[in-house]
């Protein structure tokens, strides 16, 4: 096993490309979910990031960010697939690193697999990539151990924190931070089978379960909660966005981050 340090300065170069893409206007959320994809990619033999973490031409790169959003909405339905034009459907820059012709098609039809892959990234390494705190005790670690060595002095002690064994087993977070709260169309007929079924057809067996609003006999719901298996899911389908919205079987769905009620004592 690797230490927490030895996994950072190796995925220094995520990082760097996920402060970038920062700075060129993403939200945090949104900006991770792009990288997290780059990083599936390269994986797949996609190596996208071999070829941008060297561009310094700003609207370049926006054209390999706007994919990976294009790519991304597709997969958690906020935007429909055109259909027919290929034009309208392809992927000029990202097709450029694939062996094989690639394009929004093959994304829609295997939303499943790619959402399983940024769940894979966004619950494993990426809680150390995209965690502020650890790149910055890092950067101070790393600054004070180069100021030692130049002096000849004695290196500084690694925090715990860094020097800590890398664990990539995943860990379920608490229920609340994997669930989704959802409000519906007036006169809404759907069920806990259809909501289900609708989330984990587009992105594999991802429901833990489903809860709606308790109502007279004939009164539909207005609100209800989606728990996923992982607070990833919650983060790919917001993707920095405050509210989204989903239609399951032409009923308008909004859905949000679940805020839980505080308890009082």
């Amino acid at each position: 096993m690797v230490s927490i340090r030895e996994t950072l300065n190796y995925h220094k170069m995520d990082r760097r490309l996920y402060e970038t893409v920062l700075k060129m206007g993403r939200l945090p959320a949104l900006a991770r979910n792009i990288v997290a994809l780059w990083m599936w990619l390269e994986l797949m033999g996609i190596d996208v990031i071999h070829y941008i973490k060297d561009i310094s031409d700003p609207s370049l790169l926006l054209n390999f960010i706007k994919e990976a959003e294009t790519i991304l909405n597709i997969i958690r339905q906020a935007s429909p697939l055109p259909l027919g034009n290929d034009e309208l459907v392809s992927l000029p820059f990202m097709a450029g690193f694939a062996t094989e012709p690639i394009n929004l098609r093959f994304f829609y039809c295997h939303s499943d697999v790619v959402v399983r892959g940024l769940t894979y990234m966004l619950d494993g390494v990426g809680t150390l990539i995209f965690n502020d705190h650890l790149f910055h005790m890092l950067n101070v670690y790393e600054r004070a151990l180069s100021v030692a060595h130049q002096q000849g002095t004695r290196p500084p002690v690694i925090p715990e924190e860094l020097a800590s064994k890398y664990n990539s087993r995943v860990t379920t977070s608490p229920e609340d931070y994997r669930a989704l709260f959802v409000t519906f169309s007036k006169r809404c007929t759907l069920t806990r089978e259809e909501i289900a079924q609708y989330f984990n057809e587009r992105m594999g067996q991802c429901v833990e379960r489903v809860m709606l609003e308790r109502t007279a006999m004939g009164v539909s719901p207005m609100y209800g909660r989606i728990v996923f298996v992982s607070e990833a899911l919650n983060e790919i389908l917001l993707s920095g966005e405050r509210t989204v919205k989903f239609m399951i079987n032409g009923n308008e769905v909004w859905g949000r981050k679940y805020i839980p009620r505080i308890r009082r004592a």
